[in-house]
């Protein structure tokens, strides 16, 4: 017949409680707290990215606006000798042509370049990040084991 130890139960209880308690003191508590930290250094870094990612959109506008500009100037300069109509003018509008191409070179190149910084300084900055990244999870990473 089936029958039912007090004592037993009473230990079997007392244990179930005593490893609970023990299991979420050493276990749970410090697992919970590793990742919240982890979390929180990734969502760190997503920031960080993003933030370098619209840095550098902004650049790009700002180069674009500026590449506009010069190009404006430089059709507002042909325009503009496009109006006379006597060997001077022929003349004016063939140095303002060079000009316009010049500036819109100068532009260009200028152009390519601040591009070119802004992605050289992005490109440094993520393999900076990801290295810190990567670091500060195998650190973790040895710590918990």
């Amino acid at each position: 017949m089936l029958s039912i130890n007090i004592s037993e139960l009473i230990w079997t209880i007392i244990n179930f409680f005593l490893l609970y308690f023990l299991l979420k003191h050493f276990l749970y508590g410090p697992v919970v707290r590793f990742l919240d930290a982890r979390e929180a250094r990734v969502s760190e870094a997503q920031a960080k990215e993003d933030a370098a990612r619209a840095e550098r959109e902004e650049s790009a506008r700002q180069i674009e606006a500026e590449k506009s500009l010069r190009r404006e100037e430089a059709k507002g300069i042909v325009d503009a000798s496009h109006a006379a109509d006597s060997e001077m003018s022929r003349r004016t509008l063939s140095e303002a042509r060079s000009a316009g191409e010049k500036a819109l070179a100068d532009a260009d190149e200028q152009i390519r370049a601040e591009g070119e910084r802004a992605r050289t300084a992005l490109d440094a900055e993520t393999d900076e990040l990801a290295a810190l990244l990567a670091e500060r999870l195998l650190a973790e990473g040895k710590e918990t084991r």
